[in-house]
């Protein structure tokens, strides 16, 4: 029985000593700067194929890609602890990559006089952009050996997503005039407005600390922010446009000047905006920071 009181007494000490210890920095704030890894690429497709008058069949696509641009990332957290090695953790980062958006467009006809064209090309590159800022609830947990600790933490993640894009499709259609028929192809603006939403997942990271005092360290970790895909739909843009400097031999194509496009298609079929599909938006994205942490 004594002895067993010695022992408790001794368990009750060192827990004195701990925690006296641990109430001196069971605070962390930390500042984050780094380099994010995005997953802002998808592949949208326009394709359409109709027939009129002396054209036989009418083919035109075009493939809207986008290539991501990693870019920096800003962050902060706060920290408070339980205990010497738990705690929770409340967060926020910023992410703005951008994306190359490049537009290859290819056609060809085939006219009831056996005539025949097909031509390639690719429209000039333009650009998407996507801002990200998630904010996160995490279980942390550390572990410290003097001047040098790591830990980890995760937890569920709310993101403030907002996204626009920019690029162009290419668009036929034709003219008849009693036993003549033209036919061109435009360059038509294609866009998806800026559009804002707010989207759930989830992050986990993993890092460490290297002390220069009490109060502060230099502190790096590894973040990854995982979020819900998002679908978006590209709006063609009605306006007056010319066609492309496009003839054929047999004259069967001529250039369209001032042509008015509504996004109703050939004789009201369905406008192109309708066989377009549509484009997946992907914010989740991995980081790699370093800044400073302070203890309170």
């Amino acid at each position: 029985m004594r002895k067993s009181l010695l022992v408790l007494c001794a368990l009750l000490l060192f827990s004195a000593a701990l925690f006296a210890q641990y109430d001196e920095k069971k605070i962390e704030f930390s500042i984050l700067g780094g380099y994010g890894l995005g997953s802002l690429k998808g592949l949208s497709n326009y394709a359409d194929t109709w027939d009129y008058f002396l054209i036989d069949q009418f083919n035109e696509s075009t493939a809207i890609n986008l290539a991501n641009k990693n870019t920096f990332t800003l962050g902060a957290n706060f920290s408070y602890f339980f205990t010497p090695n738990i705690g929770i953790q409340l967060g926020g980062a910023f992410f703005s990559p951008k994306a190359d958006v490049t537009s290859d467009w290819h056609f060809d006809w085939h006219a009831i006089t056996s005539q025949h064209d097909t031509q390639d090309g690719s429209f000039s590159m333009t650009e998407a952009k996507m801002t990200s800022i998630p904010l996160y609830l995490n279980l942390i947990g550390r572990y410290d050996t003097g001047s040098f600790s790591i830990f980890g933490s995760a937890g569920p993640t709310i993101y403030f997503n907002k996204f626009n894009a920019d690029a162009s499709s290419i668009w036929g259609d034709t003219y008849t005039w009693w036993v003549f028929q033209w036919l061109d192809y435009f360059q038509i603006p294609v866009q998806i407005p800026e559009t804002s939403w707010t989207g759930f997942g989830f992050n986990a990271g993993a890092g460490f600390d290297i002390k220069f005092s009490p109060s502060v360290a230099f502190t790096v970790e590894g973040r990854y922010f995982y979020c819900q895909s998002k679908e978006l739909f590209w709006t063609w843009v009605p306006g007056t446009y010319s066609g492309l400097p496009y003839t054929y031999n047999g004259g069967a194509a001529g250039l369209f000047n001032n042509w008015v496009f509504t996004d109703a298609g050939l004789n009201g079929a369905g406008g192109p905006a309708s066989k377009t599909t549509s484009l997946i938006i992907k914010p989740s994205f991995f980081s790699i920071s370093g800044g400073f942490k302070f203890f309170f």
